[in-house]
């Protein structure tokens, strides 16, 4: 049921479409970050994890993108496991998601993940940029090594954006997640929500500020919410640098985590 709905979304995000090629428009991005982080979720143990995507996206028609995302994890212990809503703990999981007796550091490919994202009302005067997504996580990390939940996710989502006044952007994501439950399991659907602004200071250099929130992923866990703030620093036409830091305001996210990546967009 679910890849049906799935379906017949992306099909009406494709109609009224026009061909890209040919116009002076960018069509290929490529990117990649490291984001380090660390905090409990709850458990009463620090877990760190580093997390490095590398995405590719292209855009075959006008205001339609598609993006593939491979990451690479680091996680020094099976306290909690990564989902397509989040972080999850494993503290009153039962199944194939129950905690393991002993913990170890485990590193490895992730869930890659599929997104395909169109532009279906351009900004306006009044009106702010829509843009409605889907997005499909492959459980592609090993769930043995706690990489994984080894589950499909399935996110449908939208992102709207406008220039406030000035050099001063607004902007909101809202999103729904169909969390795949490993067997014996307990997770749990998730509606996550994005609020933030950002501000060119020079051409060259915004500041931005979110605050990032969502429903649990796991019983008994706090929802996820924090606040992030960093800056942007486009080099060249085509390359853009970035650097934030996140501060949890809940059990649900990190204590407290870093950012820096890169964009090239062509």
């Amino acid at each position: 049921m679910r890849g049906c709905v799935l379906l017949v979304v992306f099909a009406l995000m494709l109609v009224s479409v026009t061909p890209a090629f040919g116009e002076d428009a960018r069509w290929l991005s490529l990117s990649s970050s490291v984001n380090y982080s660390v905090g409990d979720y709850g458990t009463g143990k620090d877990t760190t994890i580093v997390y490095v995507p590398f995405t590719l996206g292209v855009s075959p028609i006008d205001r339609l993108w598609l993006n593939v995302t491979v990451p690479f994890i680091y996680q020094s212990n099976q306290n909690v496991v990564l989902t397509g809503g989040g972080v999850a703990s494993r503290q009153k999981e039962k199944g194939k998601l129950a905690k393991p007796a002993s913990s170890a550091t485990e590193e490895g490919i992730g869930d890659v993940l599929a997104k395909a994202s169109f532009v279906v009302l351009r900004e306006g005067i009044v009106a702010p940029e829509i843009e409605p997504y889907v997005k499909v996580k492959f459980p592609t990390a090993d769930r043995d090594r706690g990489l994984g939940t080894g589950e499909f996710d399935e996110t449908l989502g939208v992102d709207l954006s406008k220039n406030l006044v000035g050099d001063l952007y607004g902007y909101l994501t809202l999103a729904y997640t169909f969390i795949g439950d490993p067997p014996g399991s307990d997770l749990r659907d998730s509606f996550g929500w994005s609020v933030g602004v950002a501000y060119g200071i020079v051409p060259a250099v915004s500041l931005f500020a979110f605050l990032d929130g969502a429903t649990s992923v796991a019983p008994g866990q706090d929802g996820p919410l924090e606040v992030r703030v960093g800056a942007e620093l486009r080099i060249t036409r085509v390359l853009k640098l970035t650097g934030s830091v996140t501060r949890g305001l809940s059990n649900g996210s990190p204590d407290w985590g870093v950012s820096a990546g890169l964009g090239l967009r062509f």
